[in-house]
């Protein structure tokens, strides 16, 4: 009766060791560097009273939303997700970064989908879904492609 016992832990262990293994990312897994080109959201402030090239200091200024270039970081690595914000993105009291770069939590990486969240502050969160088929990111008001870049040091793009 034993023996059966032995033999039948032995024969499960063995059955869920490849299943356990499967689960946690591989110390050699690749290395992936994304450079998302795109555009971010920004404050403006605008005079509404501006014509003809004069300005008139009457009405005072409107602030408003729009839409400018931006640069983001994307560093994938052992089943980590780094990012590098623009800096327009940072809110004003957020955690310290290393050299600019955040690790995410909530990493869920999949052959179709990159996915995480990043919390700046107790009040202010940002999340990032990255589509593997085509390049599209977003992270919080960024909007844009990614692109990989070689992380070799001597590799040219061209």
């Amino acid at each position: 009766m034993r023996a059966s016992i032995v033999i039948g832990a032995a024969a499960m262990i063995a059955a869920i060791g490849p299943l356990a293994h499967a689960q946690q990312p591989a110390a050699d897994s690749p290395r992936l560097n994304l450079v998302c080109t795109g555009t971010d959201t920004m404050v403006v402030a605008m005079n509404p009273y501006y014509r003809t090239g004069r300005t008139s200091y009457s009405g005072g200024m409107v602030f408003g939303e729009g839409r400018s270039p931006a640069q983001l970081g994307v560093l994938v690595e052992n089943g980590q997700v780094r990012v590098k914000p623009p800096k327009g993105s940072e809110p004003m009291f957020s955690k310290d970064a290393n050299a600019g770069w955040y690790d995410l939590t909530d990493v869920a990486i999949d052959r179709l989908a990159i996915k995480g969240r990043l919390k700046w502050n107790r009040i202010d969160r940002s999340k990032l879904v990255i589509d593997r088929r085509n390049g599209q990111v977003t992270f919080g008001n960024f909007a844009g492609v990614c692109q990989q870049v070689s992380s070799a040091p001597d590799a040219t793009k061209f």
